[in-house]
């Protein structure tokens, strides 16, 4: 069963799941519509500017925001599936320094932070660690999760880069990494690289699927 007590509130995953999957490229395209009239020269207004660069600098900050956001909710959609099905996980940081900090101070897990800095990990980012521990059962088959993950979001990408550490008690032992992306569902992805069901439950009962 998920942590449920890591679920994100309703009302934040469907902002994202709408900022994921149709906010931010909405932005991007609306800014592009309304500024489209500076592309082409009226005759009735020559003294005011015209031309790709006056479009380009008007649109420049409905880019900007879309692009943030969609590098936000794109790491944040992520965040919530790897969250809801962690023993334990740490705070967002922007460097390794600060994120191996957070994980040798975490008290309920010790993760391997020697193991995880001799495979490699991420420098720069949005970055989360996570220890996913969990087992689900699909008819007679019981299903598991046992790995540390670091989450990396990218800015101004609709990207984020999982660093999958696998785990014998307590040690990482191998890492593969993996790619997150739109138009790419976040839980299913997950689903498919876990071979495990990411799935977001509410209230203990019913579900908004992977």
């Amino acid at each position: 069963m998920a942590y449920y007590q890591h679920a994100p509130e309703y009302g934040a995953y469907i902002f994202m799941m709408l900022s994921y999957f149709i906010f931010s490229w909405a932005i991007i395209i609306l800014g592009a519509y309304i500024n489209r009239g500076v592309l082409i020269k009226n005759p009735k207004f020559e003294d005011i500017p015209h031309g790709k660069k006056v479009f380009l600098k008007k649109w420049a900050p409905w880019l900007i925001i879309g692009l943030m956001l969609w590098s936000f909710s794109t790491f944040k959609l992520t965040d919530y599936y790897l969250s809801t099905y962690s023993f334990e996980f740490t705070g967002t940081h922007f460097t390794a320094s600060s994120l191996l900090e957070d994980m040798r101070g975490n008290e309920r897990y010790r993760f391997d932070v020697e193991g995880i800095q001799k495979l490699g990990m991420p420098h720069y980012g949005l970055l989360k660690g996570y220890k996913l521990q969990d087992s689900v059962r699909e008819g007679l088959i019981v299903k598991r999760i046992n790995q540390v993950v670091i989450l990396q979001g990218y800015p101004f990408l609709p990207v984020a880069k999982l660093y999958i550490y696998d785990v014998a008690g307590k040690q990482v032992k191998s890492l593969r990494t993996a790619y997150i992306f739109f138009p790419q569902s976040p839980g299913g992805k997950l689903s498919s690289l876990f071979n495990f069901p990411f799935e977001m439950f509410f209230w203990g009962s019913g579900g908004v699927g992977a």
